[in-house]
């Protein structure tokens, strides 16, 4: 019996023995991220990257972050235009300013770590969209997901419904008898959205399994659609082509107008309808000795649940992190627009961005998207 005990108490010794080894590994472990970082952000984010650097700081006591306001209208100048002794650690930018800057970035596997690691956070659309070579420029950060907003007053007034519109030809027929019977006072589109429908037109054309198009072909169908003819600086339009964004001034600014929410147009009846297109990226610029603490962020502030969770209910951002989208959403909206479950453009955005198919395209999409934005 004493020698029964015996190993039971030497084997109970080693057991407390090895737990306190890990316990002291793994604080050993926590405490090995320091340094400084510095993030530039604009006005959209600022709020964001404070509360998120705070938290991470207070679990990484050797970590001080500075997070760096800086206006949209200079934001990507300053990126280029700086030498790489004043390049910030971490900033924010989509594909095509991605592009622009890319000669400065060297943390491809650090980024391809992070996103193997968090996979299932994203979508393989946003994913695909920072892939280059297998490797990654960037971790997403924020998603795009486009809808098309109709006035369903303005359309009831003259013999329309929503389900009317779903293809880019329906929008602009009805647009136009619409613009003929107001006497030109109703425009279909508005001056605000050049942006989401060119990338919208681009992503379904460079996927058109009928016909190959060229960049000219792209723009030829572009300036067809989003023809000045169609277009007004004014609040007197038919449609939006927009996000997050115009949900956020409906709710705001509390609209007299009737909305209603819908997936984008498509150019034939049952082609793919979801598209989550242009977000931003968190990109990491100046690295010398901070590589692990600058990765961890990145990976922190990309799927921060709780903190992102935040900015989408107050509309300030839509996260790419999937897991952020997972909210009670309280369906009382101040906006004038349709309230049911179907019609709901929170809950339509938040589908999209779940759902959303990659394009299966996606090196003639980049192509096409850098020539243009270099022009």
């Amino acid at each position: 019996m004493r020698i029964k005990r015996r190993r039971i108490l030497s084997l109970l010794a080693v057991f407390i023995f090895i737990f306190f080894i890990n316990l002291v590994l793994s604080k050993s472990s926590r405490e090995v991220l320091k340094g400084d970082i510095v993030v530039w952000t604009d006005n959209t984010y600022y709020s964001y990257f404070t509360k998120v650097a705070n938290e991470f700081e207070s679990k990484n006591r050797k970590v001080h972050i500075s997070v760096i306001n800086i206006s949209q209208e200079e934001y990507l100048d300053r990126i280029i235009h700086s030498n790489y002794r004043d390049l910030p650690n971490i900033v924010q930018l989509n594909i095509e300013d991605i592009n622009k800057v890319k000669d400065k970035i060297n943390f491809t596997e650090e980024n391809k770590d992070i996103i193997e690691t968090y996979k299932k956070n994203f979508n393989k659309s946003r994913i695909k969209e920072v892939e280059v070579n297998e490797d990654y420029y960037a971790v997403p950060f924020t998603s795009n997901p486009i809808a098309l907003y109709l006035r369903k007053d303005i359309l009831k007034e003259y013999g329309y419904e929503s389900e009317d519109i779903n293809t880019w030809k329906q929008l602009i027929s009805i647009g136009k008898e619409i613009e003929t019977k107001t006497n030109g006072e109703i425009k279909i589109f508005s001056n605000k959205d050049k942006k989401n429908i060119a990338l919208l037109i681009l992503s379904q054309l460079v996927d058109d399994e009928t016909k190959e198009y060229s960049k000219e072909d792209i723009i030829s169908e572009f300036k067809n659609i989003y023809n000045e003819d169609y277009i007004t600086d004014s609040d007197n339009y038919l449609c939006r082509v927009a996000s997050l964004d115009f949900y956020k001034e409906m709710v705001n600014d509390g609209t007299q107008y009737l909305w209603e929410c819908k997936n984008p147009p498509s150019f034939n009846i049952g082609e793919n309808r979801l598209f989550d297109l242009g977000g931003k990226n968190l990109v990491a610029l100046k690295v010398e000795k901070n590589e692990e603490a600058i990765k961890e962020f990145i990976a922190f502030a990309a799927t921060n649940k709780e903190l992102l969770s935040e900015e989408l209910l107050e509309y300030n951002f839509f996260p790419s992190s999937l897991y952020s989208l997972k909210v009670k959403y309280n369906k009382e909206s101040k906006s004038n627009s349709e309230s049911d479950e179907e019609n709901n453009p929170f809950l339509i955005l938040t589908n999209i961005v779940e759902r959303v198919p990659s394009i299966t395209n996606y090196d003639k999409f980049k192509e096409i998207i850098f020539e243009l934005s270099d022009n």
